[in-house]
């Protein structure tokens, strides 16, 4: 085969290359499906088991990178307006925090009710993050649908949008559970739902009465099985005797007739015994007088 002929077929491979090229651009391929069974590789990055990444100094600049996440110092109030509404809502699309229930707000202390503005706030906040990720999903559907990437690109957004909608539902049940120990501090949320408040109001009431009723049963149950103390030879218990006409404290007659404790018998002993000594005594003392008397009075005794 000569140079020539060579080189027409290689022209010719070449224009076959361009017209598939060309044909795939006129007819891009569908995208896959989410509920694909092996969804395609969302990025050119390794998860497994475990590395890091290190961005490019022009992605560091424009995606301001170098900034803390955690400890950076918040943004003005002013700041954070002008980004927030550079971006529309959704139509339909509930940004605002959900209420608290009248009735468990009445029972916050001052403490609970600051915790839960606070959480209110924070909800709003991590609400705004979905208007720019939403708006880019839309730029990107809108102005590239025939972009290869594409749907990788969007997986990668509902996954931000996920896990922000996953923060604001973790701060709603938070202040569920506050508005649960506003009422009993042992109270708390059991089953996650709907929320229109942070629930239904007639969830939160019926939830509140079976804890309330269960709480109950347990004091119950608890005194039921407490052990009574019991006292030897039939002695009946101290705490059983009550206020009644029929059982009275004090015992009538005099205290002679009522006994004591033996330290009251050895007090009334050694005071009987002081008395009799001190009459002995005194008796001795008389007797003496009145032999020397009549000694004095014996006229044949000097």
């Amino acid at each position: 085969m000569s140079s020539i002929e060579q080189q027409l077929a290689a022209m010719q491979e070449q224009m076959a290359t361009l017209q598939a090229q060309m044909a795939q651009v006129v007819n891009p391929t569908p995208m896959q499906s989410v509920d694909d069974a092996t969804p395609a590789t969302l990025h050119s990055l390794s998860t497994r088991p475990h590395y890091e990444w290190t961005p490019s100094e022009t992605q560091i600049n424009i995606m301001n990178m170098d900034v803390p996440i955690h400890t950076s110092k918040p943004m003005a109030t002013a700041d954070r307006k002008a980004i927030i509404e550079a971006y529309p809502p959704v139509a339909q699309l509930e940004y605002r925090s959900p209420a608290t229930i009248p009735s468990a707000e009445k029972n916050m202390n001052k403490g609970q009710k600051i915790e839960d503005n606070s959480l209110k706030h924070l909800q709003y906040q991590a609400s705004a993050i979905l208007r720019p990720l939403d708006v880019l999903a839309h730029e990107m559907l809108a102005q590239d649908p025939n972009t290869p990437h594409l749907e990788r690109f969007c997986t990668m957004l509902a996954d931000a949008r996920s896990l922000v909608i996953d923060l604001c539902s973790t701060i709603t049940q938070t202040r569920l559970n506050i508005a649960y120990r506003s009422v009993d501090p042992s109270f708390s949320v059991k089953t996650e739902s709907e929320v229109g408040y942070i629930v239904p109001l007639e969830e939160f009431q019926q939830s509140i009465s079976q804890q309330a009723a269960a709480k109950k049963a347990i004091r119950e149950a608890s005194a039921l099985r407490r052990p009574r103390r019991r006292f030897p030879n039939g002695t009946p218990n101290p705490a059983s005797f009550s206020n009644g006409s029929n059982q009275q404290f004090f015992r009538p007659g005099p205290p002679s007739q009522q006994g004591g404790f033996s330290n009251n018998n050895n007090i009334n002993s050694s005071n009987n015994y002081t008395h009799n000594y001190t009459n002995n005594a005194n008796n001795s003392n008389n007797n003496f007088q009145q032999r020397s008397h009549k000694k004095n009075t014996n006229p044949f005794r000097q």
